[in-house]
Formats: C-alpha cells, structure tokens, sequence
C-alpha cells in the first residue's frame, strides 16, 4: 500500500465527517446524481452501443424545483414492469450485490425495489472507508431491509495488506455486480482499487462505474495536490478506465462513455476542481447564475459511465 493512497484515505476521512454526512444526504446535485447513477446502470443493456457524444449532449434536469426535478416518478423506471422492459439489465433479484465506497447509501436504497421478489433472497454489501458515513447508510438499510433483501455494511479500505486474507475470504468471487458512484476521482490509485474490486466478481458478473466526466481531460489528464480529498481533477478519462479494465483487471466486454450531462448547482470549490476550463473561467468573470449568497452556481455537470465483465 503506497504513501499516496495512505494519504488519500487521510484525505478524505479528514474532508468527509459526521457533519457532512448529515449535509451530503441534503445537497440538490448529489441528489440529483445519484438519480442519474441509478437510472444509468439499471437501464444499461450491455447487446446495445454504448451512447455517443452527441446522444449524451442533451442537458437534463430544471434547477428551479428541489433535486433539480429529478424525483423517482420522472427519472428512475417503474419497479412493477422493470423486469418486463429491462430484460438484458444485471441487476435482478436473487443477486449479491456491492456497492463500493457507498457513502450514505443513497444510490444502493434507491436500486433496492428492482431487488426484492417473493422467495428470492437478494444480498447487498456496503463497503466505505468512513463509518460515520456508513452509520447513516445502516439506518438507511433498516427502512428497506426484508425477508427477502439483505443489506449489510463494513468498514475496509480494500488495498490494506492486512486485511487482505480476510477480503479474499469474504468477498473473493462471491458478487453479481459492483457498483462504484462518484467516488473514482477521490482514489489515488483506481487502476488497484479495481483490480481488487475484479477479484471480487463472479464469473461473468458486471462492474459499473459512474463518476464526473471533464471533457477537457480528453486533451489533458489533471492531477490533484497530494493533500487534496479529490485526487484526479475534474474526473476520469475514457481510454485510462477502458485501460484499466481490460488491460490492468483482465476483463472483458469493457466500455467507457459520457453517459449524460445535467444542470446542477454546485459550489465554488467544486466547479475549481471538477470542470472544464470554460466554466471556471466563467466562474472568475461571474458569469454564472447564483444562488444562496453566491455559496453555489448552476453548471452543466458530465457524468461517465465505464462497465465490464468478468471472464466465464
């Protein structure tokens, strides 16, 4: 385990405490994201093209209503026909399923209804560095939990040496499907943190990915200071995740796209480290629309979606 992923780990634990957990749940953009995450990889049909630039260049989302108009009734499909309309998506009841980094549960407790079917048993795992984070995705649980939907939550951070024995133990080729929503930029090292990740799929299970997308990235790849909570700026790029999945973690069917793009608000410190040039420039010369005092600024935010399979 490398200084620099040890410093990471420090980072983030040190930006995202107790307090903010509580804030987190609360933030329109977060919110609405997490809507878009759950929307992107259920619906995802792995026999389809994956969406082109053009396709994901429609801006979504009316920053004039909470969430930014995203709400379960006009964004995520209907949990009844879901199975009907969506026969090719992976994730089923009876499944296992890990949601990496999972923070607050807000993407896991809102894939929950696709999950639960009369006499099938579905097992969902939360993993995070954070326990104060962890603490409210555990109350979360305990709102949707069931007979026949398991969710349980642990405190790990993947790379440490000493606990590797233990992971390969419990995890080790056990999971339909891994999730990871906006937390890839934060990790020094997503190339290793996937190929752990990797190892815990079952023949043929699915990864999926959802973070900030930085079309400038495409020209230039950014790099965070070392003490910063957001240690690849402004996202992730399209060849580095293809990359990473099939080269480095030796999976297959791999696939990276900008999944689409939505009207946010967001605050200065996020547009700084996340955005494209254009829009900090219009930051710096106050051409954004802004709310609360000038604590947040509507932006079009990009969103990535990388997928793949593990080898049968």
């Amino acid at each position: 385990m490398s200084d620099k992923h040890k410093e990471a780990i420090a980072a983030n634990l040190k930006a995202f405490t107790a307090d903010f957990a509580t804030k987190y749940d609360k933030l329109d953009a977060i919110n609405a994201l997490s809507m878009l995450a759950a929307k992107s990889m259920l619906e995802f049909d792995p026999s389809k093209p994956r969406k082109t630039k053009k396709e994901s260049e429609p801006v979504r989302g009316d920053p004039s209503k909470p969430f930014s108009g995203f709400t379960v009734e006009n964004t995520l499909p209907d949990p009844s026909t879901f199975a009907e309309k969506f026969p090719h998506s992976a994730f089923k009841p009876g499944m296992k399923l890990m949601d990496f980094a999972c923070g607050t549960g807000l993407v896991t407790m809102k894939l929950a209804p696709y999950l639960q079917k009369k006499g099938v048993l579905t097992e969902v795992v939360g993993v995070d560095i954070n326990k104060d984070f962890l603490a409210r995705f555990n109350s979360k649980a305990q709102d949707v939990v069931s007979d026949e939907l398991s969710i349980k939550s642990h405190v790990y951070d993947i790379l440490d040496p000493e606990v590797q024995s233990e992971l390969d133990e419990k995890f080790g080729a056990k999971f339909d499907v891994i999730i990871c929503t906006y937390s890839y930029h934060h990790l020094d090292s997503y190339r290793d943190v996937t190929k752990k990740l990797a190892s815990f799929l079952r023949p043929g299970g699915w990864i999926y990915i959802v973070d900030f997308y930085n079309e400038d990235l495409e020209k230039n790849w950014q790099t965070a200071d070392p003490g910063s909570s957001v240690r690849h700026m402004g996202g992730l790029k399209v060849d580095v995740l293809n990359d990473t999945l099939t080269n480095f973690c030796g999976l297959t069917n791999a696939s990276s796209a900008r999944e689409g793009r939505a009207k946010l608000w967001q605050p200065k410190v996020f547009i700084e480290s996340h955005t494209t040039q254009d829009t900090i420039d219009k930051l710096a010369r106050d051409e954004l629309p802004s709310k609360d005092d000038g604590e947040v600024y509507l932006i079009d935010n990009s969103y990535i979606m990388a997928v793949a399979q593990a080898k049968r």
